[in-house]
């Protein structure tokens, strides 16, 4: 089974459908880093400001020369959007909530932590299946309750 996905035929980049380690092989493609489940793959050698393609378009351009098989993140990939406007990740494990009157939409665990649901789309492919589409829409909903930040 492949372990890695190209979304689009015009990519060159694939997605790692695991954690890869550096070494691993799967048609032609020899891993230069260990990638992480979901990070791209970079299929094809490439120079600095060449774009990297995903889902068919460009979603950013390199900002060196990188070679077939390295990890695709924000160390080597810079967004095509305006200089103006600049995305880098932050991860930040250390945070507080401040206690207050407000609620999002989520739900409470068994355990008292509070979770949120990821947006659902449903959409009929053929009108004789709208009356389920709504009736599955309206269950999702009543699982979905106004939860206190604590």
């Amino acid at each position: 089974m492949n372990k890695l996905f190209k979304v689009n035929e015009k990519d060159n980049v694939a997605i790692a459908l695991e954690h890869l380690s550096k070494g691993y092989t799967e048609q032609c493609i020899t891993l230069l880093d260990d990638i992480p489940f979901g990070h791209k793959v970079l299929l094809e050698d490439l120079k600095e400001n060449d774009n990297i393609i995903k889902y068919g378009n460009p979603i950013g351009h390199l900002k060196s020369d990188t070679e077939k098989g390295s990890h695709i993140h924000e160390h080597n990939l810079k967004t095509n959007l305006s200089d103006i406007i600049e995305y880098s990740f932050e991860k930040n494990n250390e945070y507080s909530i401040t206690p207050t009157d407000k609620t999002f939409q989520g739900f409470e665990r068994t355990d008292g932590r509070v979770g949120i649901r990821n947006e659902i789309w449903i959409i009929p492919t053929v009108g004789c299946v709208n009356k389920t589409a709504q009736r599955l829409e309206k269950i999702s909903q009543s699982f979905v309750t106004e939860v206190p930040i604590s």
